[in-house]
């Protein structure tokens, strides 16, 4: 908070009593209000300084069209350790329900405190009653309590405790700098909190929120896929058989880091460089020292994770093939169980460049005319995975420009070693040519569906099969044919 002092004969204000009764608070949403909204508060806050962050909205006081006062709100802060114990909240709550908080970021008096020393309280009490109907109706969602910091060297925080806030104690004096990095100012402030109604604690302490927060909740980061004490393997395997495209200078995380963190990611169902940057500031520090992420500065035992651009541009750079053999390897190594049964799960890749075309479309057998070789997914990248039950990754291959997910299988089918397996796929794969392919030539079985998709094949089977045929079929036609 901060307080600009008046003439009380320059201003014009009446004395307290009538003030206190007419002021009124409205929300400033034009352009041109802001701009004189934000001047004031560069000019007169001790901040010197009005951008907010997040979710914000910005209030004024007014006594007849004359402002009085000045706040913002915007979303809370990322940790408070004050704050997550006074709401029992442990680290996996606080991503889940931090949005039902907002922060009293920035709180400008500017009329003289001599004259009206209960106007910040009046104020206080004014917004609390409707902040969380604006911040419904602005950002789609509720919020339940409110946060603030207060510095000890200028303020005692009186219109707080006024107000019915209630003091929490000192922070640890650190300011976020980025998403997971913080530097120590060595200036603690003081954290101020007040719920906005009688069940508003009690709901945010809750393990279950009622129905009608639980809609509003936000969805976790999927936990690590692989337990901390392997987490090493994956490291040593990038490590040792992958060659790092960079540059020397300016590297701050280690290539075998930043793979192991982008392949657990993917692995535990993030999709983009957006939901790998969210599960890699989601790893606690002992999982972050297996993977050897890069030590803090001035901390013991604690360590950073990479940006979401640099993400990004390790995507961009890394070779694709030592980055699948690598991991196909690791993950034979961690289950070395043989693998039984194999399936073909294709998937197109949003925002990304086509695979290279081929030079020519292989023919690759007379039951696939080159017509039914055409690309189905134009100008993006669809991967064909064969994957395991378990999800563990056998090959990999990316589907050419020039072509489709049907043919790109076809032609890669005859360099794999499939002998005793069995291979399932879907409808789209069920040609003469890849049965053949599976049966005689790879040694192994198959377990193909047949949909309309394939009118001719799909009528042959109807008139050559009568109907269902076991399992599938009912019990009265699962006797032998007679024909």
């Amino acid at each position: 908070m901060s307080v600009h002092l008046a003439d009380q004969i320059r201003s014009g204000l009446p004395p307290e009593p009538r003030l206190l009764k007419d002021v009124t608070l409205r929300l400033v949403i034009e352009e041109s209000e802001r701009a004189r909204f934000d001047e004031l508060l560069v000019r007169e806050h001790y901040l010197q300084n009005a951008t907010a962050v997040g979710q914000v909205l910005r209030y004024v006081a007014e006594y007849q069209g004359q402002w009085v006062a000045l706040l913002v709100f915007s979303s809370a802060a990322f940790h408070i350790k004050p704050r997550d114990r006074w709401l029992h909240w442990p680290a996996r709550l606080v991503i889940q329900r931090r949005h039902l908080l907002a922060q009293n970021s920035r709180f400008l008096v500017l009329a003289g405190t001599g004259h009206w020393p209960n106007l910040a309280s009046r104020v206080l009490a004014l917004v609390c009653d409707r902040v969380a109907a604006d911040w419904q109706q602005h950002f789609g969602h509720p919020v339940l309590a409110l946060e603030t910091f207060v510095d000890p060297q200028r303020f005692k925080g009186t219109c707080y405790k006024a107000a019915g806030w209630e003091r929490l104690g000192p922070t640890q004096g650190c300011q976020r700098d980025w998403q997971d990095f913080y530097t120590d100012t060595q200036h603690p402030k003081e954290i101020w909190v007040r719920a906005l109604s009688p069940k508003a604690l009690e709901q945010l302490r809750a393990s279950e929120l009622p129905a009608h927060l639980a809609e509003h909740q936000k969805p976790l980061p999927p936990p690590c896929p692989v337990a901390t004490e392997r987490l090493h393997s994956l490291w040593e395997r990038f490590r040792d058989h992958l060659t790092d495209p960079r540059k020397p200078k300016g590297k701050r995380h280690q290539l075998a880091s930043l793979l192991s963190i982008m392949a657990l990611a993917v692995c535990a169902g993030c999709k983009g460089p957006h939901a790998i940057a969210e599960f890699a500031a989601s790893l606690n520090h002992g999982q972050r020292r297996q993977l050897r992420c890069r030590p803090r500065p001035n901390t013991r035992r604690q360590c950073d994770v990479a940006s979401e651009r640099t993400i990004r541009r390790m995507l961009e750079v890394i070779n694709v093939q030592e980055l699948t053999a690598a991991l196909v390897a690791w993950m034979a190594q961690e289950d070395p169980q043989p693998a039984q049964v194999i399936h073909l799960d294709g998937k197109v890749v949003k925002n990304a460049a086509p695979a290279p075309a081929l030079e020519k479309p292989a023919a690759v057998a007379s039951e696939i005319p080159a017509e039914q070789q055409k690309p189905k997914a134009d100008k993006a990248l669809t991967l064909v995975n064969f994957v395991t039950h378990g999800q563990r990754l056998i090959d990999q291959i990316a589907v050419p420009a020039n072509t489709n997910e049907e043919a790109a299988v076809a032609l890669h089918l005859p360099k794999m070693d499939l002998t005793g397996l069995c291979v399932t796929a879907d409808a789209a794969h069920t040609t003469k040519a890849n049965a053949r392919q599976l049966s005689l030539l790879n040694g192994a079985d198959y377990l193909l569906a047949l949909k309309g998709n394939q009118p001719h094949a799909f009528a042959k089977a109807q008139q050559l099969l009568s109907g269902a045929i076991p399992p599938s079929g009912s019990d009265d036609r699962q006797r032998p044919r007679s024909d």
